[in-house]
C-alpha cells in the first residue's frame, strides 16, 4: 500500500489568515458577518493568549520528582 500524497498546495490552518472584501448588497448577510467576526475574535484571542503565556514567568516551581524508592 502506498503512502498518502498531498495533492494540493494548501497552507496549514495555523498559517491561514482571513480577509474581508466588500460586496454591496441590499440586505447584509448577518450570518456571514457574525461568522467572520467570531473567527477574527478567536484568532486574535489565540494570538494574544500565546504572547501572554510566552512572556509570563511561572509563579510556581516544581522540582523534578526523586527516583522511585527514595525518600
Amino acid at each position: 500500500m502506498s503512502r498518502y500524497a498531498k495533492k494540493t498546495d494548501r497552507r496549514p490552518y495555523e498559517e491561514r489568515s482571513f480577509s474581508v472584501r466588500a460586496v454591496h448588497r441590499e440586505r447584509a448577510d448577518l450570518h456571514k458577518l457574525a461568522e467572520v467576526l467570531i473567527r477574527l475574535t478567536l484568532q486574535e484571542t489565540g494570538e494574544s493568549r500565546a504572547a501572554r503565556e510566552a512572556a509570563r514567568v511561572p509563579d510556581t516551581y516544581r522540582a523534578a520528582p526523586d527516583a522511585p524508592g527514595r525518600h
